[in-house]
């Protein structure tokens, strides 16, 4: 794997047809496994991640998470009712039974939800998801690799970022492509251990944090 690989292809106009920026901003090792491990959702994730592997059912945690994802979002309400700590125990159990019913949930997965409910943590769920795809990757040797743009992007750049990704990493990447309008323009790469932010807010970051600086010089 090589972070410099990845900015030396964008300096080299591989992904300058997505972004405006004239370098992109490089974040290492912000969010490697052992770090992520430490967090609170990392704990939640390192647990999970054991007992699916004990039981030989990561795969099954893997596709539940997106499973429950979708429905959710189709069905905000039942999600509210389901997460929102308004609802006896009882009830929350059969609720999450006719759930786990429905979407095929497997056993060890909807227990761990209830349980992340039942401790008020269900805040979190998309953090704790991002970790264990993070942990499971790693165990397959693949590498989770989300992509960032304010559009959507068409198949030739798509194209060119899947080759340089795939020339920076060796693991088989993962791709996941994400609109995501907070950024502003441009594109960020990110994966576990390295962020390369092309995007105008990386930019627009730069240069507040360095008028801020100059500012504070300038009172001395």
């Amino acid at each position: 794997m090589s972070t410099e690989k990845l900015c030396s292809s964008y300096n080299c106009g591989i992904i300058t047809c997505v972004g405006s920026m004239s370098s992109p901003v490089l974040s290492v090792d912000i969010s490697s496994l052992n770090v992520l491990y430490a967090s609170v959702p990392g704990r939640y994730a390192r647990a999970l991640f054991n007992e699916g592997k004990a039981a030989g059912c990561l795969h099954e945690i893997f596709d539940d998470f997106e499973k429950l994802c979708v429905f959710f979002k189709e069905q905000p309400s039942v999600k509210k009712w389901l997460t929102g700590g308004c609802v006896n125990v009882s009830n929350l159990d059969a609720g999450w039974e006719i759930v786990g019913g429905h979407l095929a949930l497997c056993r060890i997965f909807r227990a761990f939800i209830r349980q992340v409910v039942y401790n008020r943590r269900f805040n979190i769920i998309g953090k704790i998801r991002y970790v264990f795809n993070v942990a499971i990757a790693k165990y397959r040797g693949m590498r989770n690799v989300i992509v960032s743009s304010t559009v959507e992007l068409s198949p030739d750049q798509k194209a060119r970022i899947e080759k340089l990704i795939s020339d920076a990493f060796d693991e088989r990447a993962i791709i996941r492509y994400k609109i995501n309008e907070k950024i502003l323009a441009g594109i960020k790469i990110a994966s576990e251990e390295v962020i390369v932010d092309a995007s105008a807010m990386a930019k627009l970051r730069q240069l507040l944090a360095y008028y801020r600086n100059l500012r504070a010089s300038s009172t001395l």
